[in-house]
């Protein structure tokens, strides 16, 4: 249940209502409902939606005491008498949308900069569009371009000559230089972009190559706390729309992520690397450098891919390798445990 310390909300909302949003069919209605907020299923009350999208909580489920729940049509046999069940093709995806609707802002991720706070520094060649929120203690450097409604939190820096587009949201402390971000940006707090790749001549005394590139963030780009993103070296790092980076991502220079790709904690990308499009990275996977991951491909938590991976693959392990071939390596070193054993 959202805390409203944290968490305006909007509503209540006929079912009807919310049934229409999520293209929804209302099964066994007894006269439409005010639904008056989101709960998980535990949590529920007769007034609030919740949903089932893992069928581990189906005991859940039929104890729940929600008002209406968001289902399948697999599960939709399950919903308890005291509630109506939405039946749907994604209840996980309907109920992010019925979120939205109840609390508009809670997907900018977090708090808007108090008003009133105007120790910040903009520089007066900097360019501000319509509605821009700068927080306490923000900089703007000269010639950074800043689009209609986005924030900068408390305490972040836009470099010289950096653009960002509207609507984007950059976090508290962030440090963004080199870059060219689009719209509708997320960028979480303590992130840095456009810092120094690691790149060095070696020899007895090694000599730092400079770093001329850019970093490139195209639309609906979301990166998580603590993440780091180098430019790139002669070319741009780049981010396809769409993807997620979670916490603790680290992006080498000249790195290229293609369009909505998925980046868990801890993911490493080493120079040159690349991602195809649609993507997937588990926990803590690491890609080498100058190694392409094709399309579609899943990379499992812990992977080291060393080589290239074609598209629409499946891959785990250290070196990363087919999953199928990482089962039989792991049945074969158990079958030859067995036999050391006799």
């Amino acid at each position: 249940m959202a805390d409203r310390r944290f968490y305006a909300k909007a509503g209540p909302f006929s079912l009807t209502h919310l049934a229409t949003l999520v293209q929804a069919d209302v099964q066994a209605a007894t006269g439409d409902l005010d639904i008056s907020d989101v709960a998980g299923l535990a949590s529920a009350s007769a007034a609030d939606i919740s949903f089932l999208a893992n069928a581990k909580y189906t005991d859940s489920l039929t104890a729940s005491r929600a008002g209406a729940v968001l289902v399948a049509e697999k599960h939709k046999d399950k919903v308890p008498d005291t509630a109506q069940a939405l039946v749907c093709a994604d209840p996980y995806r309907a109920m992010a949308e019925i979120s939205c609707l109840f609390y508009p802002q809670a997907a900018r991720a977090m708090p808007m900069p108090g008003t009133g706070q105007q120790q910040q520094s903009v520089h007066p060649e900097a360019e501000l569009g319509e509605n821009v929120t700068i927080g306490y203690g923000a900089m703007v450097e000269a010639g950074a371009q800043i689009g209609d409604g986005t924030i900068i939190a408390a305490g972040a820096v836009i470099g010289a000559g950096v653009a960002i587009g509207r609507d984007c949201l950059i976090g508290a402390n962030c440090v963004i230089g080199f870059a060219l971000i689009s719209d509708r940006v997320i960028i979480h707090a303590n992130t840095t972009i456009g810092s120094d790749g690691y790149g060095y001549a070696p020899g007895a005394s090694h000599f730092k190559i400079p770093q001329l590139g850019r970093v490139i963030i195209q639309a609906d780009v979301e990166i998580g706390a603590n993440c780091t993103i180098d430019r790139g070296s002669m070319e741009d790092t780049q981010i396809g729309e769409g993807s997620k980076l979670d916490n603790q991502v680290h992006m080498a220079h000249n790195v290229k992520i293609g369009r909505h790709c998925f980046l868990t904690g801890q993911n490493g990308l080493a120079g040159s690397a690349s991602l195809g499009d649609y993507v997937q990275m588990g926990g803590q996977a690491g890609i080498a450098g100058h190694v392409h991951v094709g399309d579609k491909t899943m990379v499992g938590a812990q992977a080291l891919v060393l080589k290239s991976v074609p598209e629409n693959s499946t891959v785990s392990g250290t070196p990363a390798r087919p999953l199928q071939e990482l089962y039989r390596d792991q049945a074969f070193i158990r079958t030859m445990r067995r036999g050391e054993g006799k």
